[in-house]
């Protein structure tokens, strides 16, 4: 049965935009992971260096933290629309891109790889996460809660996902 050149262009179309969204998908990873080694060094190895914890010097750390994740959400959804025919559909997609970098920051995955990757895995149940903003708001946080919240944002993320390439 002959198939038309049409249809391997779609299909091999589709895949090429497949392997760049898996590409840049890692790459965001990667940059959660190398954030996250990051946070490792000032909150375990500078620890053993002689620093001391102080709200003087944590508090702009973590806005600074907070706006690197920020800002990259933005440089991504900006470089995606510059490379873009720039019609509507990639203004959504570009918009789609900087809230899933910054959602998934607000989820704590950094602090969920922080702990996977550098740390000895997530802390028991009763270790309270105070650093995170959620602590302050609920009066509580543990790992639990975290990876409810993670899971959480990977699904607002994925069905946002579905709907911005759907439409």
């Amino acid at each position: 049965m002959f198939v038309s050149r049409g249809f391997w262009v779609s299909v091999l179309g589709w895949a090429g935009v497949a392997v760049k969204g898996l590409a840049l998908g890692f790459l965001i990873f990667l940059f959660f992971v190398f954030m996250s080694g990051l946070d490792f060094v000032v909150h375990r190895v500078l620890y053993s260096y002689g620093l001391r914890f102080s709200y003087d010097w944590a508090v702009f750390y973590w806005d600074v933290y907070g706006c690197v994740f920020l800002i990259f959400g933005a440089v991504v959804g900006f470089v995606y629309w510059l490379g873009s025919d720039r019609k509507w559909k990639a203004v959504k997609i570009s918009t789609c891109l900087f809230l899933s970098v910054y959602l998934l920051f607000l989820g704590g995955l950094a602090d969920v790889v922080w702990f996977v990757l550098w740390g000895d895995g997530l802390p028991s149940g009763d270790v309270l996460w105070w650093w995170m903003p959620w602590f302050r708001i609920f009066g509580f946080w543990n790992s639990f809660a975290q990876l409810c919240l993670l899971s959480a944002v990977f699904a607002v993320v994925g069905l946002f996902w579905i709907w911005i390439l759907g439409s």
